[in-house]
């Protein structure tokens, strides 16, 4: 019977393994990677260098960076034995070569990938704790056929791995309270506290959840009030200890001052320059609406959150004491991230919304578990059918990820490029590196903004220079990502109740001078035409997550 169960969880994981290889290799190699705010290959270094430099810090807690310095250690004293100095000036020059920085992306993308399987593996087991093994495969399923996840499971951002450790800590507290197992707290301490010192966000998921899961169970379960010195030592003790090693890890006690401003900093405008949604009921409920219309769109939509509803009230209903405390762990901490992150934040992007959706997994395969075996024949049969088109759905949209990647409209920019420069041609552009194509070998490319060079990331080849905008300086080509030029061309319109522009399209908006230069260089008033516009034509519709995927590029070239 174990065979068998196993069995069909392998290929499950392997097709969700599958789901995630057209990214490992996305854009590489290269000095840089093509996911906006991706962890790898450079931040991570920059990571190690600044969370116990005393006064420096770094936007993201160490842990994640540590891990992959570890395992990218042949590569980091390769880069540093083939620096011509050990002056910093060259041994940045050497990281940023594209065999040592596709090296630190590619194992960065593989251990997203391990992680978004063992994400799917959690989901699974806490299903298997609730209701058994056919809901189990059911509960995989759904997180496998997760799009953010398919996405964030092939990248190196840190959605994946923080959420990664909290899955196996919400699991272990499941497990503590349905088998009255306290010592797993223990457990469930340390990989919380793994999952914060990947990631600040995931404090969300248990600063509400956990305390209330915990207080219901022993409301509601006479075990854990006759064995109280047996749940609270290890509870009180396991707390305290993690506590402090969170404060190590994170720089609090070897670097007290750059830790304190990085917590000013990510309570300041590393969430207010950002939110999309008024602070207040107002902006709650537009963030609450936005999120419903996410979850009810598409494949992945509606028969989902239905049967996540019918999953969570049969659960309530056929369980007792532990068991329905144990329950309510994945639902309270995704409201415990809503509230305590999303109400926060005030942001709704598909990261952001990724948590509620895997944790929502448990419950989808109860329901559907239900639904699959249901007694009536003609339930059976429109379950089963209603579940087919819905998974089917699901990998489509799954698909189309990996097909925007592979077909990506950068491809197209640079193989457009390479059968167009010719030696001695200037290529001029503005955009950060994520959005940059390849460029053709000895290509002359030169990088405007009006920031200083100093605090761009570098890339080899590029000459960077801080100019106003105003008009191109004579360079042959033009080259304009739409991420970057509709920050500047989209007009500003009137917004539903409870949302606003955030501090950055503020200040966008404001911005008259690079608003009327994008607009003239779009509509060929600058003696450039539109010479090709790269986009993606794939048979899959396209997706758009973290502005890194589908984003068209326009080329102009200067006329004679």
């Amino acid at each position: 019977m174990s065979l068998k169960i196993r069995a069909p969880l392998f290929w499950i994981l392997l097709l969700a393994a599958g789901l995630r290889l057209a990214g490992i290799f996305w854009g590489l190699p290269a000095s840089d990677g093509w996911d906006n705010d991706g962890f790898a290959p450079r931040n991570f270094l920059t990571a190690l260098a600044l969370t116990w430099t005393p006064g420096s810090y770094f936007t993201y807690p160490p842990l994640h960076a540590v891990i992959l310095a570890i395992l990218n250690l042949p590569s980091l004293v390769l880069a540093l034995l083939h620096a011509p100095s050990p002056a910093q000036h060259d041994v940045i020059g050497e990281f940023i070569k594209p065999e040592h920085m596709t090296w630190f992306a590619v194992t960065a993308r593989l251990v997203s990938l391990a992680m978004s399987l063992g994400i799917i593996w959690c989901v699974g087991e806490m299903a298997r704790l609730l209701a058994g093994p056919r809901a189990a495969l059911f509960a995989t399923c759904a997180a496998a056929l997760n799009m953010a996840l398919t996405y964030y499971g092939q990248v190196s951002n840190l959605d994946v791995p923080y959420l990664f450790w909290a899955m196996l800590s919400l699991l272990a507290v499941m497990r503590a309270i349905a088998l009255h197992e306290p010592r797993r707290l223990w457990h469930a301490a340390l990989l919380a506290g793994a999952a914060v010192a990947t990631k600040d966000q995931a404090y969300g998921v248990f600063l509400i959840g956990l305390p209330l899961a915990l207080i219901f169970w022993i409301a509601t379960d006479a075990w854990p009030r006759r064995n109280a010195r047996t749940v609270l030592v290890p509870l009180l003790s396991a707390a305290l200890a993690v506590a402090s090693l969170l404060l190590l890890v994170d720089g609090a006690i070897t670097n007290p001052s750059g830790f304190l401003r990085r917590l000013a900093f990510l309570t300041g405008p590393a969430s207010s320059d950002y939110a999309e949604y008024a602070g207040g009921v107002g902006g709650w409920l537009a963030l609450l609406g936005d999120m419903a219309t996410y979850y009810l769109r598409g494949g992945y939509g509606a028969v989902a959150v239905l049967l996540a509803g019918l999953g969570f009230a049969a659960h309530w209903r056929s369980s007792r004491d532990g068991m329905r405390a144990a329950g309510l762990v994945p639902l309270l901490a995704a409201v415990s991230f809503t509230l305590c992150f999303n109400f926060a934040a005030l942001r709704s992007d598909d990261r952001f919304l990724m948590p509620q959706g895997v944790l929502a997994c448990v419950y989808i395969g109860i329901g559907a578990e239900m639904l699959v075996f249901a007694g009536k024949a003609w339930l059976r049969m429109a379950g089963q059918l209603a579940l087919a088109i819905t998974a089917l759905l699901a990998f489509h949209q799954c698909f189309a990820i990996n097909a925007a990647m592979l077909m990506d409209p950068r491809y197209d920019a640079a193989a457009w490029l390479a059968g167009q420069v010719r030696p001695g041609d200037v290529i001029e552009v503005y955009d950060r590196n994520w959005m940059l194509p390849r460029f053709p070998a000895a290509t002359r490319v030169v990088r405007i903004g009006p920031n200083e060079p100093s605090r761009r990331s570098p890339l080899p080849g590029i000459l960077e220079l801080q100019e106003a905008y105003g008009s191109p300086r004579g360079a042959r080509f033009v080259l304009v990502s739409s991420v970057w030029a509709r920050r500047y061309m989209e007009p500003a319109r009137p917004l539903s109740p409870g949302k606003i522009y955030s501090r950055m399209q503020q200040r966008d908006l404001r911005n008259s001078e690079a608003r009327t230069y994008f607009a003239r260089l779009a509509t060929e008033q600058l003696g450039y035409r539109l010479a090709h516009v790269a986009h993606y034509q794939g048979l899959w519709p396209p997706v758009r997550i973290h502005d890194s995927l589908n984003e068209s590029i326009s080329i102009y070239e200067r006329r004679p």
